[in-house]
């Protein structure tokens, strides 16, 4: 009994001398990373915290006074977790990171932060979360150059994984300019990878030269699927030059609402919503719809230009312009084609453009110049134009047009189109062989000006008319009708 009851009191003093101690350790490591933070002489911080169990280290009131103004008003990591091999080459964190080193911590949180840059754009950050992050370890050997700056953040990203980031009230003001740009709030979860799981943007506003007013605003933009590894390989490559292919940016969802602003009621122009949604098949197969919906255009009674427009509108017999817009096409890899079904811009009474086509025999060298960016591949490629169709629904439109048109000529509307309907017939398009068919095919363009109804023109090439075919529209007498198979059928 005795000897158990040493050493319950041995164990009991170790334990209080091992947790008086940690207040110690707390504030030696506090202090070393205070040192550590000001031994440049131009950084300053008020406080350190160092948090022995929760492995945290809180900064309060960072400021430097390099060329470049940093300021922080509070900055906390916790649960930071410190690779093994950092320890054995004797680093610690702020202690010995530097940037190409890896660090990873549990939740990171910024208040207050701003940068700016001289002769740029000044950044303010009121709050900056990020939970689950991980910075694996990178080259940061980018050497110097105007570049520089882009090499490294392409880097940091490609390195970079995070659960969720969440900023409030974030602003970029250009001192030479006065123009500013301010985000409410920006969430994202999932990043890894130059890809980003989702993301949801609200209050985006942009204002030119110190504006009480926003010039533009988007009330929200949502999505998902955004990958932008592509674009981080080629801005980490130090030989990359402004200018030149940054690759192809994937997304899978995005939906923007609320667009408003001062330009926009300047003009007149409203919209609801711009909406892309891609569906995979696999990784080689993807079907992408665009839609624009809710485009209206009334111009106000201010403003030469707002007045022109108006005026226009008020000669074809409208208060306003509506229009939507909607796209959808097809990526098959595998079979080597892109196909669009349907490519359209319809306005309520007014009438519909319709365009479909479909591109064949596409080969490695087209889907490298589409994933890399690079239209030189295109030259290379055997890619074809397998077919196309233009589908042009008259309901009111066209007397409409030609109703502004006569009142531009002082002449009456049924002069106007017969006039307009002959000179398509006469139209000789200058180093084109005039042939019957294209004869025909002005007929029934010009019997659409006089009738109206729908107009169908379709190119059905045979073969398929490549892409190393097109120096032959530019050699002299080609026979575009022929070439391209284009015809053409009026309904009524």
């Amino acid at each position: 009994m005795k000897k158990r009851y040493i050493a319950g009191i041995v164990v009991a003093a170790v334990v209080a001398l091992g947790a008086a101690a940690v207040p110690l350790i707390e504030n030696h490591a506090a202090g070393r990373i205070k040192a550590e933070i000001e031994r440049d002489g131009s950084t300053r911080v008020e406080s350190v915290e160092v948090g022995l169990f929760a492995r945290s280290v809180a900064l309060g009131d960072l400021r430097s006074s390099r060329s470049d103004e940093l300021a922080i008003r509070r900055w906390e990591a916790s649960g930071l977790a410190w690779p093994i091999g950092e320890l054995l080459r004797g680093n610690t964190p702020l202690t010995g990171w530097k940037l190409g080193d890896p660090l990873n911590a549990e939740r990171v949180e910024v208040e207050g932060l701003r940068v700016a840059y001289p002769g740029g754009p000044t950044w303010s950050i009121d709050r900056l979360l990020l939970e689950g992050f991980e910075l694996a370890r990178y080259d940061a050997n980018v050497g110097g150059g105007p570049n520089r700056f882009t090499f490294l953040g392409a880097r940091i990203l490609a390195a970079l994984s995070l659960r969720r980031l969440e900023e409030r009230n974030v602003v970029a003001r250009n001192p030479a300019t006065g123009d500013t740009i301010s985000i409410a709030s920006f969430t994202l979860d999932r990043l890894g990878q130059g890809r980003i799981g989702s993301f949801d943007l609200k209050g985006f506003g942009a204002t030119a030269q110190d504006g009480r007013e926003k010039a533009f605003e988007i009330a929200e933009v949502k999505g998902a699927g955004l990958d932008f590894g592509r674009i981080l390989s080629a801005l980490s490559d130090v030989s990359w030059q402004p200018g030149a292919p940054i690759g192809r940016l994937g997304l899978d969802s995005m939906n923007a609402t609320g667009f408003a602003g001062e330009l926009m009621a300047r003009y007149g122009i409203a919209l609801d919503s711009v909406m892309v949604e891609t569906t995979r098949e696999g990784r080689d197969v993807s079907r992408t719809r665009t839609r624009v919906a809710g485009f209206v255009l009334a111009p106000p009674l201010r403003g030469l230009e707002s007045l022109q427009v108006r005026l226009v509108l008020q000669t074809m017999g409208l208060k306003e312009l509506r229009l939507d817009f909607e796209c959808a096409g097809t990526e098959d890899r595998p079979r080597g084609e892109v196909i669009v079904e349907r490519c359209a811009l319809a306005g309520p009474e007014l009438g519909m453009a319709d365009l479909t086509f479909k591109l064949v025999q596409l080969d490695r060298l087209f889907w490298q110049a589409i994933d890399e960016g690079s239209t030189a591949h295109l030259y290379d490629s055997k890619a074809a134009l397998g077919g196309a169709r233009l589908v042009l629904a008259d309901k009111s439109l066209l007397d409409r047009a030609l109703r502004a048109l006569a009142a531009t000529t002082g002449q009456p509307v049924a002069v106007t189109r017969t006039n307009l309907a002959t000179e398509i017939r006469r139209y000789q398009p200058a180093g084109v062989l005039i042939t019957e068919n294209l004869t025909k095919l002005l007929d029934t363009a010009a019997r659409f000006i006089e009738q109206g109804g729908t107009l169908t023109v379709e190119a059905k090439p045979d073969p398929p008319f490549g892409i190393d075919k097109a120096s032959y529209l530019s050699s002299p007498g080609p026979d575009l009708v022929e070439l391209l198979g284009i015809s053409a059928t009026l309904a009524r």
